[in-house]
This record gives structure tokens, C-alpha cells and sequence, in this order.
């Protein structure tokens, strides 16, 4: 019976059991790898296709030789091997398959040393085949098949490893994508705070205003690039919300209890610089000390569209404005911010106190104007740094030149309590204090007796007059002196 040989290719293909003479014809052919397991019948384990070829030139010679000398080759299976992890699956025995036609022979590429199969390190991890006799299920190698198996495999490698490449840098790229918008406002409140002040109280002496920044806020030295306010007393940012603000100071003795017409003013002159700007609604807002008047406004910057509000409050005839503004992507969370830097600025107080004062003591000596009207006429004369000692004449003055600004119903109204006034003074006294009055009302300065005696009859007439003729001059005389302040 002809020696059978089982054969396992580079690429795990198994053929066989084939007889000697079609192994060497393939081999001749260049059908085989030089790294082919061969496994002949009876061996004890796999073996390279070089020492299977030469056992099988042994075995022709010995076939030559004395029948005496030949060994019989024993059929029985060699024991098992322990199967490992990567196993290659039992080949199936069949019958030799029809040889094919023989080629030229090709050149055969270099291979590696075939291992040692006898050292258990190096022996195929393979399960031993059987001998069955069955059909294999494959055809007979052909010349290139292992080569273009091992191409199909490093290819598949290939696209396998690319597709990986490409999956990490699609990872990457998303992660950055994700996060370059959270790096981007990182930067930029790092950027703000390189202008920031350390304090986190901050005090303007020059108009005793004080804020305490709440948490966040930050203000800003006056060379920032942020907050460009020209005469601003204060430049504040919160950088997290991309809010940014600034306080400014106004004397404006005639709006200090209106503060309503100061925001339109406000507005008035911001129309310039924000030609687009519109103005919302008007409402109260506490202040640290005090409350304050707050218009939202709204417009566009470079096609951004952007939210503010300014927000005004007084000290005496000082007012202030907090003008604050961001994108309107900031949402609710602007107005937030807005209230809880209100919540820390508290106005000093110390102007409004002096004149609080003044119209305490100037009270008793003007009693035909109002406390909210003699208010206006003092801080008037205090913005402009200028004594008090003529309020008396001043108001007088002033009810004069705002008398032809009221109606003529309520200038008519107040001519007729004035002669109310006048009536219990003696008529040769009241001629020469009607004189004097006229000086008064024309600017000139009388001298101080005389300006005494007019002052002692009109405080005395008023004094005198009904509690509601009293409370009517006062509304008339209050009107009058705004309007007075308002006239060139």
C-alpha cells in the first residue's frame, strides 16, 4: 500500500490524504508554499515540506534495495498533542483528487527556516489528522494561491488598521469639535482678566460711590479694551456671561427727582453711537441703598443682536447711569446679572444729606415753596458751587421768571394769592417793597435790609394764609421754579 501525506497550506487551506507521487508533482510544479506542513501517514507529527520530500527520496531508495532491508512503516496513529487555543481544525480525509496538468515551474520566493518540529515550542498547533479515507473538500493547490491569500489577508489588515486610524481621528476630531467652543470661552475670560483690579470692593471718592462686586463681576482698570466709555467712573465685565457694564455721573440739578426724563436723555445721547437702538419697558429696581429706575433697550451691533439696560439712581443733584449690555443669546441670565451688581452698588448718600440739610434751615425763610421745589433751587446753586445766603431772593426770583411758563389760569390763580400776601401790609410799605421786588425779579442787588424786609412781609403773608391757599402756592411756586431752571 502507497504512503498517504496530508498537507496544510500558509493560509490554513488542508488537502489530502495524496499519494507520493502527486506530492512531488506538485511540488514541481510550484503549487506549494516551502512553508506547506506536511503530515506523512505513520509520522508522529507535522513536518516542513522540505524534510517530507526528502523522507519520500529516502523511501524511493529503500524500495530499491533488498526486500531483507526494508522496515515496514506502521499504520497506527500517533498519540495526540495537547490541542492549544488556535488550533486548526481536523482536515477531512478523501481521495486523492485528478492531478493537474503539469506547469513550468515557478520561482520560488524565500521563506523562512521551517521550525523544528520536534521541540515542543516550535511544533504547528494543529490537531493531528485521520486517516479516513473520506474525499477533501478542496481542490488541488494551485501556483500563486497562497500568495494571493496572504495579499487578500494583509489587505483586509490594511483596511482593517485604516478603518481604525479613521475611526480614532473621527473621535478626535468630534471631542474637539465638542470642546473648542468651551476652550474659546476659557480664552476669552482669561483675556478679561488681565485688565481686572484685585479689589473686590471698589470706591470712587470723587462721588462717594461704592459697589461691592458680587460673585463673577470684576472691574476693570481704565485701559481695557472692553468697556470704552469716555468719562465712565467705572468699567465692570462678568466675563462667564459675557456682560459688560460701566458707570457714569452727571450733575443735573433740575432732573434729580425725575429721573425718568434723565434715562431719556441717556438714551437721547447713546442714539449716535447705537442708531438702531430701541427702547423697551421702565420699571424700579433696588438698589444697595435706595432704589433706581431701569429702561431695557435693544439693537444691533455689526448684525449681532445685542440686549442692554441702564439703570439710574441719585445722589443729590448727582445721578448716576450703569449702563450694562450683552449679546441676546445671554438670555435671562443678563437681567440676573444686572440685579445682583445693583444689589452691591450703594450711593454714599453725603450730597443728598448737604442739601437735605440746606433746605432744613432755608425752610422757615421760604415757606411759599415746596420742600421737593426749594430742594431743586439749593442743589442748583450747590452743583455750581455757590453759596446759599440768597435763596430767599433766588426763590422769589425764580417764581417770578417761571410765573409767565405756567398757564394763564395758574398764573392768574397765583397773582391772586400774592395779593392775599400783600394785603396786611401798609400800602405806602407795600409800594416801596413792590419796588424792591421788582430789583429782585430784574437781577439786581438790593441791599441787605431792604432785602430783609421783603423777605420778613412774604414770610409773614404766607404764614398767614389759609392751610389750602398755603398748600396751592406752594404746588404753583414749586412749578414755576423747574420751569424757571429750565428757561435759558
Amino acid at each position: 500500500m502507497l504512503q498517504q501525506f496530508l498537507l496544510h497550506l500558509p493560509d490554513g487551506t488542508q488537502y489530502g490524504p495524496i499519494d507520493r507521487a502527486t506530492l512531488e508533482a506538485w511540488n514541481r510544479d510550484g503549487r506549494l508554499p516551502e512553508d506547506t506542513l506536511v503530515w506523512p501517514e505513520g509520522a508522529p507529527d507535522w513536518m516542513s515540506l522540505a524534510q517530507a520530500l526528502e523522507g519520500v527520496a529516502k523511501a524511493a531508495a529503500s524500495a530499491e534495495a533488498p526486500a531483507a532491508k526494508a522496515a515496514p512503516v506502521a499504520a497506527s496513529k500517533p498519540a495526540p498533542t495537547p490541542k492549544p487555543a488556535a488550533a486548526v481544525p481536523k482536515p477531512a480525509a478523501a481521495p486523492a483528487p485528478k492531478p493537474q496538468p503539469a506547469a513550468a515551474p515557478a520561482a520560488r520566493p524565500t521563506a523562512p527556516a521551517a521550525p523544528q518540529h520536534d521541540d515542543p515550542q516550535t511544533r504547528p498547533s494543529m490537531r493531528m489528522p485521520a486517516f479516513d479515507g473520506k474525499a477533501p473538500s478542496a481542490e488541488p493547490p494551485q501556483r500563486g494561491a497562497s500568495a494571493a491569500s496572504a495579499f487578500l489577508a494583509n489587505r483586509r489588515r490594511l483596511l482593517l488598521a485604516g478603518g481604525g486610524l479613521a475611526l480614532v481621528a473621527l473621535l478626535v476630531a468630534g471631542m474637539f469639535a465638542v470642546l473648542r467652543p468651551f476652550l474659546a470661552h476659557r480664552r476669552a475670560i482669561a483675556e478679561v482678566r488681565r485688565y481686572a483690579l484685585a479689589d473686590r470692593r471698589v470706591v470712587d471718592p470723587a462721588t462717594g460711590l461704592a459697589v461691592e462686586l458680587p460673585a463673577g463681576w470684576l472691574a476693570l482698570r481704565n485701559e481695557n479694551p472692553y468697556v470704552v466709555r469716555p468719562g465712565a467712573r467705572l468699567a465692570l465685565a462678568q466675563p462667564a456671561a459675557g456682560v459688560f457694564g460701566a458707570v457714569s455721573v452727571a450733575v443735573r440739578p433740575a432732573m434729580m427727582d425725575d429721573l425718568d426724563a434723565h434715562l431719556s436723555e441717556v438714551l437721547q445721547q447713546r442714539l449716535s453711537r447705537q442708531p438702531s437702538q430701541k427702547e423697551g419697558a421702565t420699571s424700579d429696581v433696588q438698589l444697595g441703598r435706595g432704589r433706581g429706575r431701569m429702561v431695557r433697550t435693544t439693537w444691533e451691533d455689526d448684525l449681532v443682536p445685542m440686549q442692554g439696560a441702564t439703570v439710574a439712581w441719585a445722589d443729590g443733584y448727582n445721578l448716576f447711569s450703569l449702563e450694562a449690555w450683552a449679546g441676546e443669546a445671554t438670555g435671562d441670565r443678563f437681567l440676573a446679572e444686572l440685579e445682583a451688581l445693583g444689589r452691591g452698588t450703594t450711593p454714599s448718600g453725603a450730597v443728598a444729606t448737604r442739601v437735605e440739610e440746606a433746605v432744613e434751615r432755608l425752610a422757615v425763610d421760604v415757606p411759599e415753596l415746596s420742600r421737593d421745589a426749594l430742594r431743586l433751587l439749593v442743589a442748583e446753586r450747590m452743583s455750581e458751587e455757590r453759596g446759599l445766603e440768597d435763596v430767599p431772593s433766588a426763590a422769589l426770583r425764580a417764581v417770578s421768571k417761571g410765573l409767565d411758563a405756567l398757564g394763564t389760569a395758574e398764573a392768574n390763580e397765583m397773582r391772586a394769592i400774592y395779593q392775599l400776601i400783600w394785603a396786611p401790609v401798609p400800602e405806602e410799605e407795600r409800594e416801596r417793597l413792590a419796588g424792591l421786588l421788582n430789583e429782585v425779579k430784574a437781577g439786581r442787588k438790593i441791599a441787605g435790609a431792604d432785602a430783609q424786609a421783603l423777605r420778613d412781609a412774604v414770610r409773614a403773608g404766607v404764614h398767614a394764609l389759609p392751610e389750602a391757599e398755603r398748600a396751592r402756592l406752594q404746588e404753583l411756586s414749586g412749578r414755576a421754579v423747574r420751569k424757571s431752571l429750565l428757561l435759558p
